[in-house]
């Protein structure tokens, strides 16, 4: 049954850099690491990349050293909250959807690690629609409609467009969901004065993850407007009208993202011959099964599989394709005589598999 996703909720406006959320992965790549251990390494990674991080727009969002280790425990709060990072009794560790960025993050060893790959871009822009669709979507839309905007007018109108974008969203939800998307707009209608620090918290964070992902600019000076970049406007056309539903990011997201963010795709999946795909298919599984296999049995998560084998269908080969269309495709030849795998289907995301034989 769907679940309404609040959004990103336990954050704070400081949490503005993407790339923590990498460092993070790389450091804990397949180890688990108490919370202590990993903010302290987390401490030092940041002192020893300050020059990087000082080359960006806005200084806020740096992780400092201190008693209390706040700054990486909030971007530690975040990367849980995107699905990537897992705890467990004191320990964090790499979750099987972190899991599918960590081939990719060491391919541009001497690049400013907090400039993204086409990797990170795509799956943390994915990410943040599956896990803030809602929040999200009403910053888009309010560079969209306003054009260039300081960042207290775009906080002084948040409210109004975030309400227009729950109601619109309950029109169109499920009786369930829209129970849940009810009880979120109703907190809103009544955000006083002292809910200003609450917008603080909510819309700097996304103007900055956005211009991480190469979707927006800020302007440093003055008020620091910020606008679309070309990139984003091109990406907001294609957004649906209302949400991104878990069936558009499934059946679209994909295919549009690396047309949009990395603007080095070559064909579609859908224009490539039957039999080329086959054989595609079968290179990555091999591939997928090395990578993200974390047990002797020989099966692994099918949308984890989906989500890897996406990304290097785009980043390596210049193909765009859709969660979906591999869906799809793996099903359809896993049924063949010859077939070394099979695909295990369920509507619930924890019990669908790709068994290899």
């Amino acid at each position: 049954m769907p679940k309404y996703e609040v959004g990103i909720t336990e954050i704070n406006t400081l949490v503005r850099r993407l790339g923590y959320v990498s460092a993070i992965l790389r450091l804990l790549e397949h180890k688990t690491l108490s919370e202590s251990v990993l903010y302290t390494q987390l401490e030092k990674w940041s002192l020893n990349h300050k020059q990087n991080f000082e080359n960006y727009i806005n200084p806020q969002g740096f992780i400092k050293a201190t008693r209390r280790q706040a700054a990486p425990r909030r971007y530690t709060n975040f990367a849980v909250s995107l699905g990537l990072i897992g705890r467990i009794a004191g320990a964090c560790r790499v979750t099987r959807f972190g899991k599918t960025l960590l081939p990719f993050l060491h391919q541009a060893p001497d690049q400013n690690p907090f400039e993204l790959t086409n990797a990170e871009r795509c799956a943390y822009l994915y990410w943040l629609l599956v896990k803030d669709s809602d929040r999200l979507f009403t910053v888009i839309q309010m560079l969209v409609e306003g054009g260039s905007q300081s960042l207290s007018d775009l906080q002084n109108a948040f409210p109004t467009f975030y309400l227009q974008q729950l109601q619109t969203r309950m029109l169109t939800a499920e009786e369930h969901v829209a129970r849940d998307i009810l009880a979120v707009r109703n907190r809103v209608a009544h955000w006083k004065e002292e809910s200003k620090r609450s917008i603080e918290n909510i819309v700097p964070p996304r103007i900055h993850w956005l211009a991480d992902l190469g979707l927006v600019s800020v302007e440093n000076a003055g008020k620091r407007q910020s606008r679309l970049t070309e990139m984003g406007t091109r990406f907001s056309r294609y957004l649906p009208t209302f949400h991104t539903s878990p069936v558009w990011l499934r059946k679209k997201f994909f295919g549009i993202a690396g047309q949009v963010l990395m603007g080095t795709i070559d064909q579609q999946w859908t224009e490539i011959q039957k039999l080329e795909r086959k054989e595609l298919l079968y290179k990555l599984i091999f591939q997928v099964f090395k990578t993200l296999r974390s047990t002797p049995t020989p099966k692994i998560s099918l949308y984890p599989a989906l989500i890897y084998m996406a990304l290097l269908l785009t980043t390596d080969k210049g193909i765009a394709v859709n969660l979906e269309e591999l869906h799809a495709d793996l099903n359809a030849f896993s049924k063949e005589s010859n077939a070394r795998y099979a695909v295990r289907f369920s509507h619930r995301e924890n019990e669908s598999y790709l068994i290899f034989f």
